[in-house]
């Protein structure tokens, strides 16, 4: 643990050191920054010093862990002062008071060197979680396997839930403001790095806490959520604080609620499996093999779906832009593709409170999210690109439904992907088999063909456009690269891990993936009938083609797999 202990403290120093310098030529934060920032920096090796001092060994190494999992989306959120330092809204490291371009400063590279240490910090960490755990250090020895797995089971979700509610206060503004020089937008509104480093976070927030819950190790568990608790404060806090002092800024909800997420995360790691896992332990005893929570985890991820729906379709009906001048404002031409896109996810999620049809339901859930992503971004395009030029369009009342769209798409992705887990888990429990049994989930050989080509595609069908124009560009992963690339991207990467994911699942529930892959397809296809009569001169593209050749693919593969099953169970 010491070498851990050791780079945390070298990231503490280098995170203090270039929060205490500028981090570009000539440029002053907005308020007097430096001891809080100071603080925040040592907070994490300070907590883990403490834990390991006490003989927590796996705690310690899972606060590093935890506050590590950040470190690469705070690398790519700074390079933003490299690019373009006023258009970075950190008030508490760079308050930009004109229009000229500032150099990087050495604080800039320190603070670089800080996170990159960090990561270096939370590899060892992870290391040494796993050796205190083979050698019965980790402090949970007390603790017997069922309750560390009761455990488990009772806080995942509310883990997972935490951390995506602090996600999604990072990814809204970090303060209020007016004045010309700080325009204080959202992560979808700001910049290339600034939105790519948010989205790291974002999605490495609910990823890590999952992961987290999976550990063998409660104490590791439970460090791993306080260290990500300790990163988000020392993300919104500093935000809070400029809103509050700084006078051009002013308090927004986004730090607020990010420090929620936190609080919650806090609260979660100070959770003992002996002491929450007796109650859910006698209730597995006598309801026989059935665990508790299956079914409220189905119903959550309904509702979660039905609300991400509301939200998209009133995405799609609310206009995306405001004139001060006469006449409407121009309309996105995606807005019917996110409905269309909204009321799939809130037909699966009606579907999920029929207790025979949500086993079947979910897998197609758990890709079809995605159909939000891709939709939004390209309706949020539209205020995006028009409130880029300074005049008298500003952005309406449709961008915050459809970013709440996306962040509730988010939301039901991890609610769906946590019941799958259990679902998975009362199979094994109630047939007597294990995940990942021999029969049946082993891959089957008719799938790889089909399942191939599907992948290669879907990557053309998303790289490539499916409307052309004569004055029209769309939107691509590797030319065209804007804010629509976000969600189709987003989309491309979940197709290939749902036809990654189906190979080594059982027949329906892959076969369910599979159906959502080719149902995300299907919608990436319609964008040329639902956005192309907006468009002048609109006719399909290579992409439109590529798409349904893809989508048949799947819904080739998901009959051969339901096939394969039947054919095993007439044998």
């Amino acid at each position: 643990m010491l070498p851990a202990l050791g780079a945390a403290g070298l990231a503490a120093a280098l995170l203090a050191a270039g929060a205490a310098l500028p981090v570009v030529d000539g440029g002053e934060p907005g308020f007097t920054s430096a001891p809080l920032l100071v603080a925040l920096a040592l907070l994490p090796v300070l907590l883990a010093a403490v834990l390991a001092a006490r003989g927590w060994q796996a705690g310690a190494a899972g606060v590093l862990a935890g506050f590590a999992a950040l470190a690469p989306g705070s690398v790519v959120l700074h390079l933003q002062f490299a690019a373009d330092p006023s258009a970075a809204v950190r008030t508490e490291l760079y308050l930009p008071t004109d229009l000229a371009q500032h150099s990087p400063a050495a604080g800039l590279w320190l603070l670089l060197s800080g996170h990159v240490m960090a990561a270096v910090a939370g590899v060892l960490a992870v290391r040494a979680g796993r050796r205190a755990e083979t050698s019965g250090t980790s402090g949970t020895s007390a603790e017997g396997p069922d309750a560390v797995d009761q455990w488990r089971r009772r806080w995942l979700l509310p883990a997972v839930l935490a951390a995506v509610l602090a996600a999604i206060g990072l990814l809204m503004a970090p303060v209020v403001s007016e004045d010309v020089y700080l325009l204080a937008r959202n992560a979808f509104e700001g910049p290339a790095f600034a939105l790519a480093g948010y989205l790291l976070i974002a999605g490495a927030l609910p990823l890590a806490a999952a992961l987290a819950m999976t550990s063998a190790s409660v104490d590791f568990a439970r460090g791993c959520l306080a260290g990500l608790g300790v990163a988000v404060v020392l993300l919104a806090l500093p935000s809070v604080v400029a809103g509050a002092v700084v006078p051009v800024a002013g308090i927004s909800a986004g730090p607020i609620v990010a420090l929620a997420g936190a609080a919650g995360l806090f609260w979660l790691a100070r959770t003992s499996s002996v002491a929450r896992a007796v109650p859910e332990q006698a209730d597995d005893q006598a309801g026989g093999a059935s665990v508790p929570g299956r079914r409220r985890l189905q119903v959550a991820t309904g509702v979660l779906a039905m609300l991400t729906a509301a939200a998209a379709i009133a995405g799609s009906f609310a206009a995306q832009l405001a004139t001060a001048g006469p006449g409407p404002a121009p309309e996105s031409p995606a807005r019917w593709l996110l409905f269309t896109a909204g009321a799939l996810v809130g037909v699966l999620g009606a579907a999920m409170f029929v207790p025979r049809l949500a086993p079947v339901v979910r897998p197609v859930l758990s890709v079809a999210w995605a159909g939000v992503l891709i939709a939004a971004t390209a309706v949020l395009d539209t205020a995006i690109t028009a409130t880029g030029f300074r005049g008298s369009v500003s952005t309406g009342p449709g961008v915050l439904p459809a970013w709440l769209a996306m962040c509730g798409a988010a939301v039901t992705a991890c609610c769906s992907a946590v019941t799958g887990v259990v679902e998975r888990e009362d199979i094994g429990d109630i047939d007597g088999t294990q995940s990942g049994a021999p029969g049946e989930s082993r891959v089957d050989v008719n799938l790889l063909t089909p399942l191939a080509a599907a992948a290669i595609l879907s990557v053309a069908a998303f790289g490539m456009p499916v409307v052309t124009a004569p004055d029209y560009v769309a939107a691509g992963l590797w030319s065209e690269f804007r804010t629509p690339s976000w969600g189709l991207l987003a989309g491309a990467l979940t197709v290939l891990g749902a036809i990654a994911l189906a190979l080594r699942s059982r027949p329906v529930p892959g076969a369910g993936l599979l159906t959502g892959a080719a149902t995300l397809l299907g919608l990436r296809a319609a964008t040329l009938p639902l956005s192309g009569a907006y468009i002048d001169g609109a006719r399909p593209g290579s992409g439109f083609w590529f798409a349904l050749a893809a989508a048949a693919a799947l819904l080739i593969a998901a009959g051969i797999a339901v096939a394969g099953r039947s054919r095993r169970a007439a044998t």
